[in-house]
């Protein structure tokens, strides 16, 4: 249904050089490792426009201004087509406007800081230039979006998620942040939908906004491109025509069309617009959801049939490891298939660039996947993430086949041999450590750790491929309706499409 290829990227991460974390070679090389594409998005400075000059905020403090071409020359370096791409940007921070990011196709472009969003587009006018919104449902006026200052041509797209949250609406799923932060919690006036309300043709696509996250950190969001390859030139064309979508973490592929044209399309059905979703899912599906000109339209809720027994020789699952606040110490794992093989495997993982750096898969083969580790939380004031990482797997096994997953922690080390069933009928928790019965239920007292392990439940991928029709007809209004799709994972992972526009006259 779907000619061209997802890739998936983060294109909005900080680093030491404003604030965030690691040094920008650092940073670089963890994003290369696991990332199609990327682009560092550091804080530009400037005494108009953002006055937080955080050469001052300690001993090692750095701004973007002063490393300009050095970003460049690293870009240049690091670009690989066909493996790994980044893309140059800075992040134009204005608390009146909203915060907006900006792209640039190539590599030889300066910084540029004019006061006000109007001067920004007036600027970059003529030049291979993308100006993204980002958390915009936070009060305007306060880093939200002010929609009456936009440009649909130089920003044809809007971050609908981050480490923040969903910005999809004023409340909604995963809203931004309630506490702790003085930008949270979301208002009134900047949202997507009240965007998209207002005839903006805003594709969607999400991002990390990392502050001591690593680039593409899990459960921070990423953005899938629909490119006919991995190149600069595929990439920039598929954000120009709004070829994209967002994911909060599990890299869902999700295909959106209406009358056979896809998403971020614009269109013309005077009768009937039949609505076709794909849908490759890392989780049991919750449901799927067509939004309608900012109105649920319909709910294909638990979306699944019956599966037959040939079917659960392919599982799709997530083995996640950590939990340990005794010990901070090297993770080794591995996982064996006998009687079948490893389809894919997704690295998850959370933590700072330190922690991720020089660490993930170390070898894959057809029936084997190794890794190394070394879980660590990371603590933004309001924000306390899990304290584990994980890889998402696609194997196909025998049902007399077995699955080994092993773990080597602080000289320990554990073995849990299961087949596609035990998989498939439960999730399961292993201590790495052996913990003695008690009877008065003080288990910590006789433990060296708290590290353990978790084998999340998996699902049969026939399960989560999903195939599905809707009809709808002209809403009898004059002017353009709008459709998107939200995919609900039952893991709270989610999917929002860029919309498709239908003008019914």
């Amino acid at each position: 249904m779907q000619e061209m290829k997802p890739f998936f990227g983060e294109i909005h991460t900080h680093t030491g050089l404003s604030d965030g974390n690691g040094s920008a070679e650092d940073n670089f090389r963890v994003a290369s490792a696991h990332l199609d594409f990327w682009a560092m998005a550091d804080h530009a400075f400037d005494k108009e426009v953002f006055d937080l000059d955080y050469r001052k905020s300690g001993p090692n403090g750095q701004i973007l201004n002063d490393h300009w071409q050095t970003i460049q020359s690293l870009c240049r370096d690091y670009e690989d087509p066909g493996r790994f791409i980044p893309f140059l940007a800075y992040e134009w921070t204005n608390y009146q406007y909203g915060h907006h990011n900006v792209y640039y196709l190539e590599y030889d472009q300066p910084l540029r800081m004019p006061p006000t969003l109007r001067q920004l587009y007036k600027a970059v006018n003529g030049v291979d230039v993308l100006v993204i919104p980002h958390h915009t449902g936070y009060a305007v006026g306060f880093c939200g979006k002010n929609w009456d200052y936009h440009d649909e041509r130089l920003s044809p797209f809007v971050e609908i998620y981050s480490m923040h949250g969903s910005s999809e609406e004023p409340g909604g799923p995963k809203p931004l942040l309630t506490g702790g932060s003085w930008m949270g919690p979301g208002g009134a006036g900047g949202s997507v939908q009240e965007g998209l309300a207002r005839g903006y043709r805003l594709g969607i696509m999400a991002s990390s906004d990392s502050h001591f996250d690593h680039p593409g950190a899990y459960d921070n969001g990423l953005i899938a491109a629909y490119a006919d390859d991995l190149s600069r030139r595929s990439l920039w064309d598929a954000f120009k025509r709004k070829s994209i979508y967002g994911v909060t973490g599990d890299r869902i592929i999700l295909d959106f069309r209406i009358n056979g044209e896809p998403m971020g399309s614009s269109i013309t059905a005077r009768k009937e617009r039949r609505i076709d979703i794909k849908v490759e899912a890392w989780d049991a599906v919750d449901r799927v959801d067509i939004i309608k000109n900012n109105t649920l339209l319909h709910s294909f809720v638990a979306p699944v049939g019956s599966i037959s027994k040939s079917s659960l020789s392919r599982v799709r699952f997530m083995v996640e490891w950590g939990w340990d606040r005794m010990k901070h110490e090297e993770w080794t794992g591995r996982l064996q298939v006998k009687g079948g093989r490893i389809v894919e495997a997704v690295e998850c993982r959370r933590g700072d660039v330190e922690s991720r750096l020089g660490r993930g898969i170390t070898a894959i083969t057809r029936d084997s996947c190794a890794w190394t580790s070394k879980p660590r939380q990371v603590r933004v004031g309001w924000l306390a993430r899990t304290f584990a990482e994980g890889i998402a797997f696609d194997v196909e096994c025998a049902q007399d086949g077995e699955i080994g997953v092993q773990f080597d922690y602080a000289g320990m080390r554990r073995e849990e041999i299961l087949n596609p069933r035990d998989i498939m009928g439960g999730p399961k928790v292993v201590y790495v450590e052996h913990v003695p019965p008690v009877n008065n239920g003080a288990y910590w007292d006789h433990m060296a750790s708290f590290a353990k392990y978790k084998i999340h439940q998996g699902h049969p991928v026939a399960a989560l491929t999903l195939d599905l029709e809707y009809s709808d007809a002209p809403s009898g209004r004059a002017g353009t309706d709008f459709y998107y799709v939200r995919v609900v994972q039952k893991n709270g992972q989610l999917a929002w499409s860029s919309p498709i526009w239908v003008d019914g006259q």
